[in-house]
């Protein structure tokens, strides 16, 4: 496995840990207070949401992918919409009591990894998620390489 493959990985691995954290968090929520219409309702959205961007974070499975693809619904593999899906989970999990706070802020933390990710290092970005006009301003590429090797990525 190639350097840039076991990073694209690590960073979905990583993205997609949170997401099942929050489906963790949402059934414990559900489990301890789930008495309440309301509570059952942010719990069924928050498992829903998260489920369908764990999904598309781990570009699995893959007859949803294809279905997705076929069907014109691409936008689901945006930055853009994995922005507006981190909010409503954000503004979810944070009615969750303690853990859900939690969660709701190691979601914000990985929205703004994820921009600023965009800034230093569009090719990362490109290979995380699909193009749409309504992405962030990428980063220059000033034409430089990374070397891949060796204590860090250092310019050529």
């Amino acid at each position: 496995m190639e350097y840039s493959q076991m990073r694209t990985a690590t960073l979905r691995t990583v993205f997609a840990s949170a997401y099942l954290a929050d489906i963790i968090v949402a059934c414990m929520m559900w489990n301890n207070h789930g008495n309440h219409y309301l509570n059952v309702v942010a719990c069924i959205i928050t498992i829903a949401l998260s489920g369908i961007m764990l999904a598309v974070t781990l570009q699995k499975p893959e007859k949803l992918m294809v279905y997705f693809e076929l069907t014109g619904k691409q936008i689901i593999f945006t930055f853009m919409t994995r922005t507006v899906c981190d909010v409503v989970l954000m503004i979810l999990l944070y009615s969750m009591y303690t853990p859900g706070h939690v969660m709701a802020i190691v979601t914000g933390i990985f929205l703004v990894a994820a921009r600023a990710l965009a800034q230093k290092r569009p090719d990362i970005f490109r290979e995380l998620f699909r193009s749409h006009e309504s992405d962030p301003e990428l980063g220059e590429d000033d034409g430089t390489a990374y070397e891949e090797q060796g204590e860090g990525a250092a310019k050529v």
